[in-house]
């Protein structure tokens, strides 16, 4: 077996919407003060990683902890996209729960997962299958800051239909996706080079060791504002 990449995705730092449990979706919040502290932390981390490529969601709190942690790596080009966005909550932006859960200018779920997926298979997909078609025996690393709904959702999504493969206990391990939590997927070559299958494992869900002496929230306001 040939580990030839791993992708890195980690949830934004804290805000201060976070921490005073406002449903944020797609608003503009920023990181406060912890949350750079704790993108600070993912960056001290994860310094020692090449990353050859980078993509964040485009809102501030994403795009702002991605910035920071590249600190160590000014050559890495981060790439912005629309479709790495937290789930669009519609008129509860900026309210706190709980709230109508069929209110109706929510994103639906299966709208979130589309354009997650749709993402992942066009940035994603092609990268890995080119490594395996021109194997050069060096593992690419690529760096995804996103939202937590999003990020639990895509994993959740993938895992259930084979596309990753995951333990039950690592995926149940961490029911929310804490802030600048970070979630690894490993790919590798099984088989001889003419009978060659990739295998993509996740080695790591929701993990926030890297950030201890810190707050750490594992709650999710959007989320939990649909759910109570």
């Amino acid at each position: 077996m040939t580990v030839i990449a791993r992708l890195y995705v980690i949830r934004h730092g804290e805000t201060e919407w976070n921490r005073a449990r406002i449903i944020q979706g797609q608003a503009d919040s920023q990181l406060n003060d912890l949350g750079e502290t704790q993108a600070a932390m993912t960056g001290e981390a994860l310094k020692a990683i090449h990353f050859d490529k980078a993509f964040t969601s485009d809102l501030s709190r994403a795009s702002k902890t991605a910035e920071i942690i590249l600190q160590h790596h000014a050559d890495v080009i981060l790439v912005k996209d629309q479709a790495l966005r937290e789930r669009f909550m519609g008129k509860l932006q900026g309210t706190k729960g709980p709230t109508n859960p069929s209110e109706p200018s929510l994103e639906p779920m299966e709208a979130m997962l589309e354009r997650s997926i749709g993402w992942y298979n066009h940035e994603i997909v092609p990268y890995i299958s080119s490594l395996v078609d021109n194997p050069d025996g060096r593992c690419r690393n690529i760096l995804v800051t996103s939202h937590g709904w999003l990020i639990s959702s895509f994993f959740k999504s993938m895992i259930a239909t084979g596309a990753l493969e995951c333990t039950k206990d690592l995926l149940e391990a961490s029911p929310r996706i804490p802030n600048a939590s970070l979630s690894v997927v490993e790919y590798s070559t099984i088989g001889s080079r003419s009978e060659q299958r990739l295998r993509s494992t996740v080695v790591l869900y929701g993990d926030a060791s890297h950030l201890t002496g810190t707050q750490i929230m594992r709650d999710n306001a959007d989320m939990d504002a649909l759910q109570s």
